[in-house]
């Protein structure tokens, strides 16, 4: 946990730094609801249409989404590049989602545990629907590669089919200041 706080704190510094930056605060209420966290701090850059995002994020996956009783947490960092349609920071958007993790998988009632370091890169596509003068709400979905999942994970016999690809969709709360 450290080691993500650090480098999501090294990665605030690249966040533009301007008289007039907006900046914002957001979370995913889901990560919560799975017995993790979510907490995003994003900048528009100058021009107002693109958005530099960083994060932490942690989940347990849920048990129905996954093989053979395998157990699996998700704690990691992201960085996001969004390009708003419009002419403000609201509205539809396209962008790129990048996200290193840590991925812990285990088997339920069974010792043992495999762990893998994960980096991910891809598009991603949201909507942005202002909730007020200050709260908004971002219903997104993203499709990555993950680029160093060379063989399944396996722990006792069993076989965890590890994806090169994922599909994610999230909605994100958030707060502009």
């Amino acid at each position: 946990m450290r080691s993500i706080t650090g480098l999501s704190a090294v990665l605030l510094l690249v966040l533009p730094v301007a008289a007039q930056a907006q900046w914002e605060v957001e979370a995913d209420p889901i990560a919560y609801a799975l017995h993790g966290f979510s907490l995003h701090v994003a900048s528009d850059l100058p021009g107002g249409r693109e958005r530099l995002q960083v994060g932490v994020f942690g989940a347990d996956v849920p048990a129905s989404w996954l093989p053979h009783q395998f157990a699996e947490r998700s704690r990691g960092i992201t960085m996001k590049f969004d390009y708003f349609l419009g002419h403000q920071p609201r509205g539809a958007f396209i962008g790129v989602d990048g996200d290193y993790s840590r991925e812990e998988y285990a088997l339920r009632n069974v010792d043992g545990q495999a762990g893998r370091n994960l980096f991910g890169l891809g598009p991603r596509v949201g909507y942005r629907i202002d909730a007020g003068r200050h709260f908004y709400l971002t219903p997104w979905f993203s499709a990555g590669y993950q680029f160093n999942v060379h063989d399944d994970v396996v722990l006792s016999g069993e076989r965890f089919d590890q994806k090169k690809y994922s599909i994610f969709a999230a909605v994100h709360a958030g707060w502009r200041f």
